[in-house]
């Protein structure tokens, strides 16, 4: 069954060190940054949005869950082949309940220029900081680029991030998808679209 989410067959324990293993769907190109890197040239806009909308799919099902994934970035999601190819979200490590954050001293984790500027601020992980998330993939995957590849990521970052600095095309992209983009990257989270609307 098709699924945005990396298929797990089973964990496991290794009866000597106590350590778990998971048994997960074989991604034969890895994470999908590493896919870029090799095939952006080759890549359709039909396949860039067929691969967005199974992510969109995959966060769909995590918040359908009154889950939040809580770092969600391009290195954590795989592309497989599996059934003509598609692009999963794996790590589910730091996934948590939507009101996991009440309970838990404010920490920000994740890789910086995918996190939400309220996170960066210390507020709480939220749906929206998934979409914030979600609306920097869907520029990677529009761009081919990293983003903010041509500044530092450290602190100044995060300050630029927090007073509304964010990344820009250098290519020409329909306005439909750069409106969305715009949307899913709001510095306000209410404004910020939900993953159905995505």
């Amino acid at each position: 069954d098709k699924s945005g989410i990396i298929r797990l067959y089973g964990i496991t324990q290794d009866p000597v060190t106590k350590n778990y293993m998971m048994v997960l769907h074989y991604a034969v190109h890895g994470s999908l940054r590493n896919y870029l890197d090799k095939c952006y040239d080759k890549l359709s806009w039909h396949s860039k949005i067929y691969y967005l909308n199974w992510i969109a799919d995959g966060l769909n099902k995590i918040h359908k869950n009154e889950l939040i994934h809580r770092d969600l970035h391009i290195g954590n999601i795989l592309y497989t082949d599996f059934l003509g190819g598609l692009a999963c979200i794996t790590d589910m490590g730091l996934c948590k309940p939507v009101n996991y954050d009440a309970l838990e001293k404010k920490s920000v984790y994740g890789v910086l220029s995918y996190i939400a500027p309220e996170v960066l601020r210390g507020q709480n992980y939220t749906k929206a900081s998934d979409i914030y998330s979600f609306g920097i993939i869907m520029y990677e995957m529009i761009s081919g680029l990293p983003p903010y590849h041509d500044v530092s990521h450290d602190e100044n970052l995060a300050m630029k991030i927090c007073q509304g600095l964010r990344p820009r095309f250098n290519i020409k992209v329909p306005q439909l998808i750069v409106h969305l983009i715009k949307r899913c990257l709001d510095a306000n989270q209410l404004n910020r679209p939900t993953v159905q609307e995505v």
